[in-house]
């Protein structure tokens, strides 16, 4: 359970008391610190349903329990969203008979999704390298009869790439709603109706997904063009409150889209718990079972490392998808002239679309230092620079910050250079900001620097568009998230094109742009899902729909290296759907995750082999070949492909957020082969022979690496690449890849708090850093107040702090004292650490609604980190940590001020953003 840490808006206009069920019930504009999920005994999709939930009401009013009904739900999962303006009868309402469990809600945030730029077809460069182009031309597969919904920020479907229709007959689109409106997260309660329809011509994020899922051909040609759409709307306009969309009304789309009908559904968004409990990850896992295929993204956050991929692409049978680079960047162009060098450059779409980077006639471009003596424009300048271009570096504030000291200085557009050679993302959106602002590569920034040293240069952008070549075409996307999931399950599953990508964006914005961003690859993938179910008439199985796109997969190298790159980046590798049509094979399972070297519970033993022993770091899996040639016999041989070991930590034990390779890609050392895994057919005997329309089992023993030290928590994997030949006319050959990862080591005995000799966790007074002295005595009230800082280096299913006294008793929870099912601490700019604050109360139980006085005495503050797959009612599973002795001489609280949610003091969320990707 993680408590979310977004803004939350107060509802004290609505009438609490009676619990409400009924059709007109508003969708509030935010959560709250009392908004939950309650589930319900049975299971969903039953009759019995509704007299459960009148059950539940009828003990809810015998409790005398006041509360809100946001939602209720009944299809994907059996229970109410509910606010309870006083948290402390949560632990009232679970007590109740007909109450399972409950789960705090979360926010789920819609932000820019990475982009590049404007026009020409360059999903084409894609498609070349997917198949997506063959299986079109030469199979004519676009995705008729397929229906695919898209919930996300609603489209824009009067483009005419889209059919520039709703449903009419022969439209696209025929299905849909608006679950917000435009003016969602505006912070107005009750929340406005939403709109008729799911229109969209202020965001845009939704537009792009669905353009390249079907777009039709003009500009942009999608990979499943001819499918039939349903627009599922839950993020309103960007620059309203929060940006953010609320669980249940995610779950509400959900719940929608199945009714519908919907053979795909594409989510483009993520973020919560980072764990397959996560209750949209259930759900998600829930319409698997009822035969949908669920695509996610897996999310913009490959730069904070390991397990980062976020929910709901983490449920059960989902397919998250990661992003790899397009081979082409097509954008709006920005055409400089110099004293010795005319040229064009491409740029990404502007921070705010609201205001577009065009100027139809030349501006002056200066490169000046701000006032604090830098080219990075963070801070105010000295002189003014009216109706100027200013060229700023990448770095050291927010694109907001630099938008806005330049347009006090008078500039009326912003360049920003990148550090790196691609572009990225330039988030401007600011009330105060109303000047365009764009990135560009840092070679083009650079020159447009020597042009400035000898002589005036200027500029113009206009609908003129260009497309370059992308260097890190066909390489995995920077910004890519990282399996695995804390339970060792392998995430991603498989990747697509998803970095710089040109496709549809409303009319009003320009109608189109290029994006980048998991947000893209979904869809991509969500599209040849559509295909392979045309492909087949629909008569397929959801698992099978997912072992065709991700056993067709190639594995991909590690940029400027000869190594694999490890699964836990790339999946199974970058999809192919003309292999994935054309597969006479499948596999199952799809991946193999190996649980961790000391202790393989499925080890060969399991099996029964004769002889077979476990042998620590070996572990056999038994696969099963399916021969799908109604006619041919099958032979089968496996070659054992090694891929490139991970970890999160230095060899001297330091945490390091960009994961360690080994090998090294930028060392000369010879690679010993027992630091490589590698993996064997065991049974039967070679050749496999498997016979028209029949399976073989196949016991396969993978070893891992005995050369890497365990203290260095390495992640090894690797690929078992299965060589298939017909024995048809013609010689049908084929490839699959089934990849593979472990833990070389104990994995349930890591450490989830950082190491005290690297500073954390540690106590000190509120508004100080200094750690606090053993025995200092300290008072407590409305000004004074301790902070206990620490970092999560690796997610936990329960994180409790307490406070202790001297013979290590518990006197209380602190708030937000007991936590379930949170991720990691990332440790980029925002998330490196987290707070608690000592502020005087206290609480008796787990569920944190009964609060107390905190009473002068001694104390320690003492942390319980329950360690990966441990069980937590095993008092040996924890990560134990105790501060030093402290003495608290006074209390002295203002009445009626009895804390309920953490108060935190300068560290931030335990995940990063949740976001739309």
């Amino acid at each position: 359970m993680r408590i979310s840490l977004f803004a939350c808006l107060a509802i004290s206009a609505l009438a609490y008391g009676i619990p409400l069920q009924s059709k007109n019930t508003p969708v509030l504009a935010a959560i709250q610190p009392g908004s939950y999920f309650v589930e319900f005994q049975g299971e969903p999709a039953r009759a019995e349903c509704d007299s459960e939930h009148k059950q539940f009401y009828k003990e809810v009013t015998a409790a005398g329990i006041n509360m809100y009904t946001r939602n209720t739900f009944k299809r994907l999962f059996n229970g109410v969203a509910i606010d309870l303006p006083n948290t402390r009868n949560l632990e009232r309402l679970e007590g109740l008979p007909s109450v399972k469990r409950t789960w705090p809600m979360q926010m789920r945030s819609r932000s820019t999704a990475i982009p590049s730029t404007n026009v020409e077809p360059n999903l084409i460069f894609a498609h070349q390298h997917t198949g997506v182009d063959r299986a079109q031309a030469e199979l004519g597969l676009d995705g008729r009869g397929i229906k695919v919904g898209v919930i996300d920020t609603g489209v824009d479907y009067m483009h005419p790439e889209l059919g520039g229709c709703w449903k009419t007959p022969g439209c696209p689109f025929q299905y849909g709603s608006d679950f917000v409106g435009d003016g969602y997260d505006s912070g107005t309660t009750p929340h406005p109706k939403p709109d008729p329809d799911p229109r969209d011509t202020c965001d845009g994020h939704g537009t792009h997904v669905t353009g390249i899922i079907a777009a039709q051909g003009s500009k942009v040609k999608g990979v499943a063009p001819k499918v039939t759409l349903g627009a599922y709307r839950i993020f309103g306009c960007p620059g309203n409150g929060t940006g953010q969309s609320a669980d249940d009304v995610i779950l509400k789309a959900m719940e929608a889209a199945y009714a519908d009908g919907m053979d795909v559904i594409n989510m483009s968004f993520g973020g919560g718990s980072g764990w397959s409990e996560d209750p949209l990850s259930v759900a998600a896992s829930r319409l698997v079972r009822k035969g949908i295929v669920m695509v996610a993204s897996a999310g913009n956050d490959g730069s904070n490392g390991l397990y980062t991929s976020g929910s709901p692409g983490l449920g059960v049978g989902v397919i998250n998808v990661a992003s790899f680079e397009n081979w082409m960047i097509t954008s709006l162009s920005i055409d400089i002239v110099g004293v010795n060098k005319n040229t064009s450059i491409v740029h990404s779409p502007s921070g705010n679309n609201k205001y577009r980077f065009m100027f139809d006639t030349p501006a002056d471009v200066v490169a000046p230092k701000d006032g604090a003596g830098t080219v990075e424009g963070c801070a105010p300048y000295a002189e003014k620079y009216t109706n100027k271009i200013l060229l700023i570096k990448r770095g050291n504030c927010t694109f907001v910050d630099k938008a806005a000291y330049a347009q006090a200085a008078g500039a009326v557009g912003v360049m920003v250079y990148n550090t790196e050679a691609e572009l990225m993302s330039p988030t401007s959106v600011s009330p105060n900001v109303t000047i365009p602002l764009v990135v560009i590569k840092a070679e083009d920034g650079q020159g447009i620097l020597n042009e400035l040293q000898v002589g005036a240069v200027s500029l113009t952008a206009t609908n003129h568009t260009m497309s370059v070549s992308n260097p890190a075409g066909g390489q995995i996307s920077r910004f890519s998230s990282w399996g695995p999931d804390p339970e060792l399950h392998q995430s991603p599953a498989v990747g697509a094109p998803g970095g710089n990508i040109f496709s549809t964006f409303p009319l009003a914005l320009g109608g189109y742009t290029s994006l980048s961003g998991t947000s893209m690859a979904s869809p991509y993938v969500a599209g040849m899902a559509a295909l392979i179910l045309q492909a087949r008439t629909k008569k397929i199985g959801v698992e099978e729909v997912r072992r065709l796109i991700v056993e067709s997969a190639h594995p991909a190298l590690e940029a400027n290296s000869t190594a694999i790159m490890s699964p836990l980046r790339q999946g199974s590798g970058l999809a192919n759907i003309w292999d994935s049509v054309n597969a006479l094979a499948t596999i199952d399972p799809s991946r193999l995750s190996l649980n961790y070297t000391e202790s393989d519970t499925e080890s060969s033993a399991s099996w029964g082999l004769d002889g077979q022993q476990h042998v620590v770091g070996q572990s056999t899996r038994m696969l099963t070949l399916f021969n799908h040639s109604p006619t041919n016999f099958m032979t089968c041989t496996m070659t054992s492909l090694a891929a490139m070991s991970v970890s999160s930590y230095m060899a001297n034990g330091s945490f390091t957020a960009v994961p360690r390779m080994w090998p090294n890609v930028n060392s000369t050392e010879v690679v010993a082969t027992d630091t490589q895994p590698h993996a064997y057919i065991e049974s039967p005997g070679l050749p496999i022979r498997v016979a028209p329309g029949t399976s073989q089992r196949v016991y396969v023993r993978i070893i891992a690496p005995t050369g890497l030290s365990t203290n260095d928590k390495w992640f090894y994997g690797g690929y078992l690449r299965f060589n298939l030949l017909w024995d048809d006319r013609v010689g049908t050959a084929q490839s699959l890849h089934v990849p593979y990862t472990g833990f070389v080591g104990d994995y349930t005995k890591l450490d989830v708090l950082s190491a005290p000799e690297g500073g954390l966790p540690f106590v000190s007074l509120k508004g100080s850093t200094d750690v606090l002295e053993d025995n200092a005595h300290v008072i407590i009230d409305s000004t004074h107040k301790l902070v206990v800082h620490y970092r999560l280096e690796h997610p936990t299913r329960l994180l409790k702090l307490r406070l202790v006294d001297d013979a290590n008793a518990t006197q209380g929870y602190l708030p937000n004292g007991y936590v379930e099912y949170i991720g990691r601490n990332y440790q980029s700019a925002r998330g490196r650490y987290s707070n608690s604050t000592i502020n005087g109360t206290l609480y008796q139980d787990t569920d944190l609604t009964k609060p107390f006085e905190t009473t002068p005495g001694a104390y320690r503050v003492r942390i319980d980190a329950l360690r990966p797959l441990r069980n937590p009612s095993d008092p040996e599973g924890y990560q134990i940590w105790h501060s030093p002795r402290f003495i608290i001489d006074s209390v002295s609280l203002a009445k009626n001020s009895t804390a309920v949610a953490q108060d935190f003091e300068g560290g931030e969320e335990i995940l990063g953003n949740s976001e739309i990707f």
